[in-house]
């Protein structure tokens, strides 16, 4: 950075003529990193005596209670950031080990304080560059904020201005930041998994649809296919052509189908069975329907149609039945060509009570 320097000049106070005690104060100014002013002051003791200073108007830059040995020279620094209008002060207070006492000044005029020194200077922000897979793509990123304007210009250069009050570290205060260049580098693409369609019958395998994607297709005369991949793309073994051979055929038969056979007509018909229940058990009687296509069964046997049935004679119908027994009549379709339609399923209570005796004597008929 350049610096602007500018040197105060002491002012001794006056003191007996016996006396010599002083202190020589200079002052200097530069400009500071970031905007504003950098003040460095030299205090030197003019005596080979201790002193302390007892007083200061810059306490920021020298503090009271400050103490400087026998003829020595000290610098302090001090920070301003607004340019002073008059010149800059620095007024010490000072006793030496002897007892004397003196007052000493020095100053930095307000010219010394550069305008210039206003201007914060700043690092030029760093643009990432993005580069895709592709060619021609390569342009700049996103410009890190800062106190600066960015435009991309029509060629793809970038060109950064910095704000008012500012200027980048090689003083300018415009950048214009050069086209990327582009790697050129083609995007890498798996090769398409195209099916192959192979019908029955022979020699009639083919490759069926291709799936879209960066790269066009044709199917040659011999059945194979050429895929070429777009400008920019490549494959994954680098190849930007491949050829898939001919496909295999299989040369499976179409399957024959056998001549449709109609299923024989399918007859309705209806089950019936009804009961008699007399007096005692010698008379009860059940009978199911003479049907064709039709079989009844009581307790898994088949049981003649059209006639009247003993129920007692019946498997499971003991002599010891108390009051009352059941029989099952169950229907079934005789083959698959009929089909039983309503009621298929009867159970049947017959009663065991005893018949009414007859009279010793006949009643009077009135005859």
């Amino acid at each position: 950075m350049t610096l602007v320097v500018a040197v105060g000049f002491a002012v001794v106070g006056l003191a007996a003529p016996s006396s010599a005690h002083h202190n020589t104060i200079t002052g200097s100014v530069s400009c500071r990193d970031g905007g504003g002013w950098d003040v460095t002051w030299e205090v030197v003791n003019s005596e080979q005596r201790t002193e302390r200073i007892t007083g200061s108007n810059r306490p920021q830059a020298v503090p009271v209670g400050t103490t400087l040995g026998w003829n020595e020279s000290k610098t302090f620094t001090e920070a301003i950031t607004t340019r002073p209008t008059s010149a800059v002060v620095l007024t010490l207070d000072a006793r030496w080990s002897n007892g004397v006492t003196q007052t000493n000044s020095g100053w930095i005029a307000a010219s010394a304080f550069s305008e210039d020194c206003n201007t914060k200077k700043v690092d030029a922000p760093e643009v990432p560059v993005v580069d895709e897979c592709g060619p021609g793509n390569a342009h700049y990123g996103t410009v890190p904020g800062g106190p600066w304007t960015s435009v991309v210009n029509p060629d793809g250069s970038l060109t950064i201005t910095a704000d008012a009050g500012h200027v980048f570290t090689n003083g300018q205060t415009v950048l214009t930041y050069p086209v990327p260049a582009d790697s050129n580098q083609p995007c890498v693409e798996a090769a398409p998994q195209v099916p192959v369609v192979d019908e029955c019958g022979p020699g009639n395998a083919h490759y069926g649809t291709v799936p879209s994607g960066p790269w066009t297709s044709v199917v040659n005369p011999d059945g194979s296919l050429t895929i070429t991949a777009n400008p920019g793309h490549a494959f994954g073994n680098g190849q930007t052509v491949i050829t898939l051979p001919t496909p295999t055929d299989t040369q499976q038969p179409c399957p024959v189908s056998p001549p449709e056979v109609l299923p024989a007509e399918v007859r309705v018909v209806k089950a019936k069975a009804k009961q008699l229940d007399k007096c005692g058990r010698a008379s009860d009687l059940f009978k199911v329907s003479k049907r064709s296509g039709v079989v009844y069964k009581v307790d898994g046997q088949v049981i003649r149609q059209g006639v009247w049935l003993k129920a007692r004679t019946l498997k499971g119908i003991g002599a010891k039945v108390a009051r009352s027994y059941t029989i099952t009549v169950r229907a079934q379709s005789a083959d698959a060509t009929y089909r039983l339609e309503g009621k298929q399923v009867w159970r049947m209570t017959f009663s065991t009570r005893p018949c009414a005796k007859a009279p010793e004597i006949a009643p009077h008929t009135g005859s």
